[in-house]
């Protein structure tokens, strides 16, 4: 049994959100060998890529597993197809899009993973919420606390934070 990890996964939706989301954390608790153990608030954000398109919700969640990453990739891959996922069109409408954000302080670069994901120091949607349940946490490539890295923002997409009945 590999030993426990802190990872960081980025959730967002914007086909029928707030039900999708929902499911999605429902399932994550399921994950074998790996406990939830924070929630970001959760944002209401503009499309990233393709604007024609529902506005997301994201969020950010703290995990502890024993997965290793690429089993943890399979997982999250499992729950987007579960919850009807089509991969048909980048940056398009989703019922669900789970990335690994950070897995403790592994580096990675294979095939169809990358850790720490290439758009967490890009994207406000990522980076803000994590900032939120984990200011200290260090970014493995910059050494630094993540909290220190919002000049590195380059897409501004959030437009408010949802009331903590709608999530979060």
């Amino acid at each position: 049994m590999s030993k426990n990890t802190q990872t960081f996964l980025a959730i967002g939706s914007n086909l029928d959100p707030l039900h999708h989301v929902t499911l999605c954390l429902e399932r994550l608790r399921t994950i074998p060998d790996t406990w939830l153990s924070v929630e970001s608030p959760w944002y209401r954000t503009r499309p990233w890529g393709i604007e024609a398109q529902p506005d997301f919700v994201n969020l950010v969640v703290g995990l502890t597993t024993r997965l290793s990453p690429r089993d943890l990739l399979r997982e999250t891959q499992s729950i987007e197809q579960d919850l009807e996922r089509v991969r048909t069109l980048q940056n398009g409408p989703r019922t669900i899009d789970l990335d690994i954000l950070l897995f403790g302080d592994r580096i990675l670069d294979e095939a169809g993973l990358r850790i720490p994901h290439p758009g967490l120091l890009l994207r406000d949607f990522m980076l803000i919420p994590l900032i939120d349940i984990a200011p200290t946490v260090v970014h493995p490539e910059r050494g630094l606390a993540v909290g220190a890295l919002t000049g590195e923002i380059r897409y501004r997409q959030i437009i408010e934070r949802l009331p903590a009945q709608a999530g979060g």
